[in-house]
């Protein structure tokens, strides 16, 4: 049996340093045949030199140089048309993985056809390499699609990453990146159209290393981001509907449930501002979320707007109980 031609796609932009070292992991995968390719998204630092001189000592690499940028997602879209494989995985250019990673999605997708993403677990680092945290999923080997949706909308939470995993290609079938939606969560929505026909996979090994940086997309504080999350998953359920127009019940409940955890997310940082020392998250059992590890402060127009967003996702008694113990808090060391 020839073993199944998977395609590496590393979308990149301005990161020379992290991409080379980045490109060890890959180059030294333990599996074979490898499609790998690298599409800079018109960088202006010295990516196409170190790209072109690792091209040229391993025939498996493609490199393509964009003539102009065409956005983060518009890059992704762009190696979906040019990689080749049966399987692809988008490697991000400044992360770390085992040199095991490909052999063991591979082996993990012939097991088991009905799946058409698996992604293992991961550990955060920082700039230098040091863990910052670990991501364990707690999520069977395979969950079913909507199963898969509906957890996802509840807790904001993928055990996907888009950093990290393998889609196979009938089931990726014709979706893409929306290149007009906003970033953040873009890639949730690729996922669930995959989850609507087929299952999830999750491996519970840690197989790569996602490096979070200060200038990366996901350092950002929960306010901001909670735009990006609810029109993308909101008009989710819309296009879901278009598909299948029986399951208003379904989508009624995950919308709801966007509600929900935006205010409750909002409430969290409001309590991650108000903290007196990041030192404490060191002391908590279990990992630290991502917005406390980047230990941020709102500025004053930030912290209206969490105030004022609050009070737009707000739904039923408890979260209204909640708001205004919130409120009479604020307002007490405002008074101060």
């Amino acid at each position: 049996m020839v073993d199944p031609l998977v395609s590496i796609c590393v979308p990149t932009y301005n990161r020379a340093p992290e991409l080379r070292e980045s490109l060890k992991s890959i180059c030294g995968q333990d599996y074979s045949p490898l499609d790998i390719l690298i599409s800079d998204n018109c960088s202006s630092d010295e990516t196409e030199k170190v790209c072109r001189e690792i091209a040229k000592a391993d025939p498996r690499v493609r490199y393509v140089r964009q003539p102009r940028n065409i956005g983060l997602y518009g890059n992704h879209n762009f190696c979906i048309d040019e990689s080749r494989g049966e399987f692809l995985c988008f490697f991000h250019d400044h992360d770390d993985r085992d040199l095991r990673i490909v052999s063991e999605y591979v082996a993990f997708m012939l097991r088991h056809p009905e799946v058409g993403v698996v992604c293992s677990a991961w550990e955060l680092i920082d700039e230098a390499g040091q863990s910052l945290g670990v991501r364990d999923y707690p999520v069977k080997p395979i969950t079913p699609g909507l199963e898969y949706i509906s957890q996802t909308m509840r807790s904001m939470q993928s055990s996907v990453g888009a950093l990290g995993a393998m889609i196979r290609r009938s089931a990726l079938g014709e979706i893409k990146f929306d290149e007009k939606g906003r970033i953040g969560f873009g890639d949730f929505v690729v996922w669930f159209q995959i989850a609507e026909r087929a299952a999830i996979g999750h491996i519970s090994q840690r197989l790569f290393r996602w490096r979070q940086q200060r200038q990366s997309q996901s350092a950002r504080t929960i306010e901001s981001m909670t735009d990006d999350y609810y029109e993308n998953l909101t008009r989710y359920c819309d296009g879901y509907l278009t598909r299948w127009p029986d399951h208003v019940e379904l989508v009624n409940h995950w919308r709801a449930s966007i509600r929900r955890y935006l205010f409750w997310a909002l409430a969290f940082e409001l309590g991650l501002h108000f903290r007196k020392e990041s030192a404490l998250v060191a002391k908590r059992p279990d990992p630290p979320t991502l917005f406390e590890i980047l230990d941020y402060r709102l500025t004053p127009e930030e912290f209206g707007r969490v105030r004022h967003k609050l009070k737009v996702f707000r739904t039923g008694l408890m979260q209204g109980a909640a708001l205004f113990i919130m409120e009479s808090l604020m307002s007490g060391i405002e008074s101060r």
